[in-house]
């Protein structure tokens, strides 16, 4: 078998890649408090609880690309998270909406998550926690919608 060398041209035009951390990048696009309602609902009964409270999202430590630190908060509801802040990837779709989500069950919230933020700047995020109660289990859906800030 015969290999041929390929010869390339170029236009002499050097196109520069944005650096890591570039202001461009998904997760400094979507940093701010998103302000709006919680709701909760018990999937064996489908009750619903709502109450106001937030999102926001903030730069990690060392400004990792497309990871978020997210931060949830709700006066009126037990979010039933471990912790109030995570990480999460981030990331823009081509339709200018972003993806957000952390698929480790480990994480500080406890349990998965995911949502997204329209470019209009509303934000959602569902998640379902799953809470014994005796000798039965109750799964619970969270969701959230709210505003830019």
């Amino acid at each position: 078998m015969l290999l041929l060398p390929m010869l390339v041209a170029c236009d002499g035009k050097n196109e520069e890649m944005p650096p890591s951390g570039a202001p461009d990048n998904a997760e400094k696009l979507v940093v701010g408090t998103y302000v709006g309602e919680w709701s909760r609902t018990n999937l064996s009964t489908n009750a619903v609880e709502t109450a106001d409270g937030s999102i926001s999202f903030a730069l990690t430590e060392d400004e990792a690309n497309n990871v978020s630190v997210i931060s949830v908060e709700s006066a009126g509801m037990n979010l039933g998270v471990k912790a109030p802040t995570s990480a999460c990837n981030v990331t823009r779709m081509n339709s200018g909406e972003f993806v957000y989500w952390n698929v480790v069950k480990g994480n500080p919230f406890g349990m998965t998550f995911n949502g997204r933020i329209s470019p209009e700047g509303v934000a959602t995020m569902d998640y379902n926690q799953i809470v014994r109660s005796g000798r039965k289990e109750v799964e619970f859906k969270y969701s959230f919608k709210g505003v830019k800030q």
